[in-house]
């Protein structure tokens, strides 16, 4: 496995990653509802042909492409976008989850796609924080289970992280996915406990967690490897490197950096905290957990 380094052009990458985290969409056809204000230079399509040209130069052959509104014409468009896209290896859904048995009509139709490899619900967006203990939500996390699909969980802390736990005792045939290691509060005092919590969620076999989205945690544009150190160390401690993936949160990342910055400065972490054993966190445990190979 190679190294990153700096050109005068720019970051380099001299080895192979995969995106574990990324999305499209068009809000002009399929509304994203979460945008606000603040998201306006993402607020525009955002497809394939857009990210391909970026793949390359950050040494990205693969991607998961992970849902972005919780509607089944976002998971339709999807689908359509990645039928002839190659370098998109995986498909992260929405389905009902609480309705089980609409989730299990839709789970059967999406069955027919190649790419689907997991479900996604925007938890974060939902007014009770502890929406995916609630009881009309377990049969259809079971059905996902059955399917033999991840979960995956755009958990924020404060608000989610502390239900992992408990959703993966109740759960323990579910492979459950932690997105953008749940916002860890970087440079704060809740560091600590959000450590506990994390610490907590790994103790469960069946639940592993994005290196993803950090960049976004920060106000200033000159973050690097050094930021983001204490959240990728506690992550790898707790997780350790066959647990791990790296993400972008293309194109949410572009709020604060490049892909190329992105990738690479998030490489770096991985593998300041990870040393030889890096190379699962960039693309080892995504090639397994995804079927990627």
């Amino acid at each position: 496995m190679g190294s990153c380094g700096t050109s005068p052009r720019g970051p380099t990458v001299s080895f192979m990653l995969i995106d574990a985290h990324q999305h499209f969409w068009n809000p002009a056809r399929i509304p994203q509802p979460w945008m606000t204000a603040e998201h306006a230079a993402i607020d525009r399509r955002f497809e394939p042909g857009d990210l391909e040209p970026l793949l390359a130069a950050a040494g990205v052959t693969r991607t998961v492409l992970v849902q972005s509104a919780s509607h089944d014409a976002d998971t339709d468009y999807m689908f359509e976008l990645v039928a002839d896209v190659d370098f998109v290896g995986a498909v992260v859904a929405w389905a009902p989850l609480d309705d089980a048995p609409a989730a299990r009509r839709r789970l059967r139709e999406l069955a027919a796609q190649p790419k689907l490899r997991g479900v996604r619900h925007l938890i974060h967006q939902e007014p009770d924080p502890h929406w995916i203990l609630r009881d009309e939500v377990q049969d259809g996390l079971a059905a996902v289970a059955a399917a033999g699909l991840v979960l995956e969980l755009p958990a924020v802390f404060p608000d989610h992280l502390g239900d992992v736990p408990e959703l993966a005792r109740r759960h323990e045939e579910l492979t459950i996915v932690i997105d953008h290691l749940a916002k860890p509060p970087l440079g704060s005092t809740a560091m600590s406990r959000w450590r506990d919590e994390l610490a907590d969620a790994a103790s469960h076999a069946n639940v592993f967690a994005k290196v993803s989205g950090l960049n976004t945690i920060f106000s200033h544009a000159d973050w690097g490897p050094a930021d983001l150190a204490p959240a990728v160390e506690a992550a790898t401690e707790s997780f350790g490197p066959s647990r791990l993936m790296l993400g972008s949160d293309w194109p949410v990342a572009l709020l604060n950096g490049g892909y190329l910055d992105v990738v690479s400065r998030t490489a770096d972490a991985v593998r300041n905290a990870a040393g030889e054993r890096a190379a699962e966190i960039l693309s080892g445990t995504a090639s397994r957990l995804y079927r990627l190979e």
